[in-house]
């Protein structure tokens, strides 16, 4: 019986030696594998129509019914053609794609369901979809974004995003951060959140306008330093490729 005891033992430290490396090869990355996070509003998707009809809960602008814009996209919001693209070409080389937006994740799942159909590959709600609204800070009143700890938790290598506060998240976890450019009909609907305030007088909180917001395109470098994404030609003519 105690041969039968011996043996068996040694068999299962056998079997767990075994084990422990196939364990830790899977955990180590894979070499030229990367993990690349994308936001959705006016990166993947150009939802300002959906914004601008969307109910407000109260008088504060910024207080949308977000229950409401996240059923909605399927109706009012466009997939972005060449970031679609671009993600098509990621994942057939074998990259990892995420979304992160700051969107609050009530009704979630439709988001989820919208961009499954548009760019053909499963999008699930805390799988590679996380809804990660911006937080206030109680003394001050002022909103923050919380992306760079999404970021940092799913341990990306790339964050593609159009708002200053995405760049600052990728900066902050230590992310190469791209700017998506937005289509110039979302930069007259939310110019305060794009290169600073691109259509009024320049501020010390928002300095840059319509010139520089030229130049940084036109450079392929933004404010942070970041790699610039455009997704319109250059030019007077310029639109941008919607995919209706």
């Amino acid at each position: 019986m105690r041969y039968l005891q011996i043996l068996n033992f040694t068999l299962l430290l056998t079997l767990i030696a075994c084990a422990v490396p196939e364990n830790t090869r899977q955990l180590e990355p894979q070499v030229g594998k990367l993990k690349v996070g994308f936001d959705i509003d006016d990166t993947v998707l150009f939802s300002r129509d959906n914004f601008l009809l969307a109910p407000h809960m109260s008088d504060d602008p910024d207080h949308l019914d977000y229950g409401w814009v996240n059923l909605h996209d399927s109706l009012h919001s466009v997939i972005i053609e060449p970031v679609a693209e671009l993600i098509g070409y990621l994942r057939a080389h074998g990259h990892t794609i995420y979304f992160i937006t700051a969107r609050p994740g009530i009704n979630g799942e439709a988001v989820a369901r919208h961009l499954s159909r548009e760019l053909n590959f499963p999008v699930v709600v805390d799988e590679n979809l996380f809804f990660s609204p911006k937080e206030r800070e109680p003394e001050t009143g002022h909103k923050f974004t919380t992306k760079h700890k999404r970021i940092s938790s799913l341990g990306l290598h790339i964050f593609y995003g159009d708002s200053d506060t995405d760049i600052i998240a990728a900066s902050i976890a230590g992310v190469r951060a791209v700017r998506v450019v937005r289509d110039p009909r979302s930069v007259e609907a939310y110019s305060r959140n794009y290169f600073g305030d691109t259509r009024g007088e320049p501020k010390s909180r928002a300095p840059f306008s319509e010139r520089e917001y030229q130049k940084f395109i036109s450079g392929g470098v933004g404010p942070f330093g970041e790699t610039i994404y455009p997704i319109f030609s250059s030019g007077p003519d310029s639109t941008q490729v919607l995919k209706p």
